[in-house]
């Protein structure tokens, strides 16, 4: 037997842990732009679970990964081509 990943679309509702807010929260599927931790480039317009209460970032859905590596790439390859 397989397991269904779910799908996710702009203002789907969910729940999660909110680490800002340290318990279970309702949470709102909508798209920002997300910064890389190094600082270096976004990932733009990705698909992510945002606290209800906090407006923080909870989670990011499993069909967001592509756009990740995307831009992740997108900047290897930058900095790669760099002098």
């Amino acid at each position: 037997m397989t397991a269904k990943i779910p799908f996710f679309l702009d203002g789907d509702k969910s729940k999660a842990i909110c680490p800002h807010c340290k318990a279970l929260v309702s949470t709102t599927f909508c798209r920002r732009d997300i910064p890389f931790e190094s600082g270096n480039d976004v990932v733009k317009d990705l698909l992510v679970a945002v606290c209800d209460t906090c407006r923080g970032i909870v989670a990011t859905p499993a069909q967001s990964t592509p756009a990740i590596h995307e831009a992740k790439d997108k900047l290897s390859s930058q900095q790669g081509s760099l002098p």
